[in-house]
């Protein structure tokens, strides 16, 4: 067992947590400690086993520093054109308190968009649906706990009301991401509080979206909805100026680079299966002291399963 130079791991620590490149929090569920006997380690007034305590969080701080010193800095998130898009609407509806639609094919940038403006927005609180919270219920106990109530009750009047009262006079916005699995009633549960609560609200999702809300035909069960639709966003397709950003973001300049790049976009996944081949391709890169080329990018693809392109593509 290594020897542990336990001052220098307690200042190590200190040092990581006080300038909050990490927090006590993130240590403890990464090291697999508690908060509390981390926090009496560093203060060197842990009763039970320091050797085990210190063991453990020298683990992690070796792990650590190999990552860092292995794995590319990833961009926390790239801006794209298509992404402008999607904070555009979503801008609008909180501002006008609309229901705003965005739609399109998986891996285009929806949920890294709203994920951008949900983290770096006031009052906006973002959920996803999924088979297991689909009803009303599920819907409006999840956006509960978004929201911060912890003890919110599970019983449809009372969340709903509490609900109306909290985001009354917020100017807020409620996005669901995900929202093709909602049901005519959560939907309709939503509309509801959006307009009686006078906030936002977007509807997230791939083209079931539209379906759904729309009824298909836009039937009158779904024509009250559907006409609440001010701001709408439809993603067929990525741009050459969405992989142009990734690029940039990953410092990749070559024009060979550039077009095997947005020749893998094209492909199911898009750019989600780019910001999955660029890490690894970065890593292949450093190990050989250059820039990112496309032996780097083709490596990588068919590391991570991706099948060869074609000269079709």
């Amino acid at each position: 067992m290594t020897q542990i130079n336990h001052d220098l791991l307690r200042d190590t620590l200190r040092a990581l947590i006080d300038s909050k490149e990490v927090t006590g929090a993130a240590v403890a569920r990464e090291s697999g400690q508690s908060t509390a006997a981390i926090s009496q380690y560093l203060n060197n007034k842990y009763k039970g086993d320091n050797e085990a305590v210190a063991q453990s969080l020298n683990t992690w701080l070796e792990a650590r520093n190999a990552a860092q010193n292995t794995l590319p800095v990833v961009p926390s998130y790239v801006e794209t054109p298509t992404g402008a898009k999607i904070i555009a609407a979503l801008t609008y509806a909180q501002i006008t308190h609309t229901i705003a639609l965005v739609y399109g094919h998986p891996g285009v940038g929806k949920s890294q968009a709203i994920k951008q403006f949900a983290a770096t927005g006031n009052n906006v609180w973002r959920i996803t649906a999924s088979k297991s919270r689909t009803n009303e219920l599920e819907t409006m106990y999840e956006l509960a706990l978004v929201m911060g109530i912890s003890d919110a009750p599970y019983q449809r009047g009372a969340l709903s009301r509490l609900l109306r009262h909290r985001l009354s006079e917020t100017n807020g916005l409620i996005i669901i991401d995900e929202s093709d699995w909602l049901s005519y009633d959560a939907i309709e549960e939503l509309r509801i509080l959006q307009e009686e609560c006078n906030i936002g609200l977007a509807f997230v999702g791939n083209h079931k979206v539209y379906d759904r809300l729309t009824g298909g035909t836009r039937s009158v069960d779904f024509a009250r909805l559907f006409s609440r639709v001010a701001k709408k966003v439809v993603i067929d397709r990525v741009l050459v100026g969405d992989v142009d950003a990734f690029c940039q973001a990953w410092n990749v300049t070559g024009r060979d680079e550039r077009n095997l790049l947005r020749a893998i976009a094209k492909r199911p996944g898009a750019l989600r299966s780019l910001s999955h081949i660029l890490p690894l391709a970065s890593i292949y890169a450093q190990g050989n002291n250059a820039a990112v080329n496309t032996s780097h990018i083709h490596a990588a693809m068919l590391e991570l399963g991706h099948a060869e392109l074609t000269d079709a593509e």
